[in-house]
């Protein structure tokens, strides 16, 4: 046995013998406090000047559940990556209900207006900001579900920085919806996944260096 595997072994003994509570409240606690940075930043930016009667429409909470439901797959996932002795982590599946709503809306949306109404919502007016703007908004919870992670043992570094950055990506794209004044499912679709992608990306490529113990 190599002194890396005696190393996970301890490891691995030490959050047994952790009370089973302390990993899942010290991730809701890291997200809790990047969901309320990054809250207060989107509160700077502004919420959407409709946000009143935009919350009375189904597309307003199909677009905060899109962002919320792959939050909550992520921070799932990441109960089990921040653990050594846990598999692969099942829980990412979760992912695929809320892009099968988001599908389903889409193609709902399509059948309810012409061609050029639906490239029209598709391209809206911020489509090439909006990734951007979740990437940016991201920032915060990830550097806290980060620091949360070093704090516990995880071994996949790659894969649990893609997850801290699909939770992260999830959270900020969830409250970047308050200030969007976007309304089609087509564009939550593709520019809201792209913003989340593009911080799982990030999150893959820097994780092996900032998890690291």
């Amino acid at each position: 046995m190599t002194d890396f595997d005696l190393l996970v072994d301890n490891l691995v003994e030490r959050h047994r013998r952790t009370p089973l509570l302390t990993l899942p409240r010290r991730v809701a606690n890291a997200a809790l406090l990047g969901a309320a940075i990054t809250l207060l930043l989107v509160l700077a930016w502004g919420l959407r000047p409709d946000i009143a009667s935009a919350s009375a429409t189904l597309g307003f909470w199909v677009k905060l559940g899109f962002g919320a439901g792959l939050a909550v797959a992520g921070l799932a996932a990441l109960l089990a990556l921040f653990r050594p002795e846990h598999p692969a982590p099942r829980r990412l599946g979760l992912t695929a209900i809320p892009l099968a709503v988001i599908v389903a809306a889409v193609f709902k949306e399509a059948s309810a207006v012409s061609e050029a109404e639906l490239v029209a919502l598709w391209v809206g007016r911020t489509a090439f900001a909006c990734p951007f703007a979740i990437v940016a908004l991201s920032i915060a919870p990830a550097i806290a579900l980060i620091i949360a992670g070093r704090r516990s043992a995880p071994t996949r570094l790659r894969l649990t920085g893609g997850v801290i950055g699909l939770a992260s990506g999830g959270i900020s794209a969830t409250l970047y919806a308050l200030h969007c004044p976007e309304t089609g499912m087509a564009f939550v679709a593709t520019w809201y996944l792209i913003g989340i992608l593009l911080a799982v990306l990030i999150g893959a490529i820097c994780g092996p260096r900032l998890l690291r113990w």
